[in-house]
């Protein structure tokens, strides 16, 4: 069995493999399915390749994101002022292991938080993510095993969600302009196994549950 890996891509990365078995998960976001290799690089089979493997497609993707949450997950908080925090998994040059956070849920054995996470990728290998209303998260990733690399600031003071969600919302795009292998400058909502696009981060705009936080925590 090969060691497959789960890869966040942009359309325009996924057209560059017109081989590989791919699927879009939202508008401007997809997956690849790719193998590991011994030297740490991953290389991108094709679909005739992978039938080999006998799990059809969605199987595939199913071991695909498996093997992408046994690499060494570390994590980021990154908090530029009181109350705006937000955690990154991953890093520029490192193993690319932003499904992972696809799957906070089954890695916690729990929802990370009430109304699930808001997520951005936006370059290879890099994720930003909070799970707004959640609580003790950070202890919760840490529990479970992920490696706390970096901390701005204590996760302490009250979370300003809307405040957050522009923080996280400058930051994907200042990143998607200035990192290498930009995927997407988008901010998604991971609800209930779904992934939709958080266009207009306006309260009349926001899902029902989102917003509610975001008046509360005013």
């Amino acid at each position: 069995m090969p060691a497959l890996r789960a890869l966040l891509v942009s359309p325009g990365e996924c057209a560059r493999h017109p081989d590989a078995l791919a699927r879009e998960l939202a508008p401007g976001l997809c997956e690849l399915v790719a193998c590991a290799v011994p030297d740490g690089r991953v290389e991108i089979p094709g679909r005739r390749e992978l039938a080999a493997v006998g799990l059809g497609p969605a199987g595939l993707f199913h071991r695909a994101r498996l093997g992408t949450c046994t690499e060494h997950l570390d994590f980021g908080l990154a908090a530029p002022s009181e109350g705006v925090h937000a955690y990154m998994l991953g890093g520029p040059g490192r193993r690319d292991t932003t499904a992972a956070v696809l799957e906070l849920e089954a890695l916690l054995g729990q929802p990370p938080g009430p109304v699930g996470t808001v997520v951005a990728f936006p370059a290879r290998g890099v994720a930003i993510f909070l799970a707004p209303g959640a609580r003790r998260l950070r202890r919760s990733l840490v529990a479970w095993g992920l490696r706390q690399f970096w901390c701005a600031e204590p996760e302490a003071a009250p979370l300003r969600l809307g405040d957050t969600l522009r923080f996280i919302s400058s930051w994907t795009r200042d990143a998607y302009r200035t990192l290498p292998d930009p995927v997407s400058p988008l901010l998604y909502w991971h609800h209930h196994g779904k992934l939709s696009v958080l266009g207009d981060l306006d309260l009349s705009h926001l899902p029902r549950e989102l917003a509610r936080l975001v008046l509360s925590s005013a």
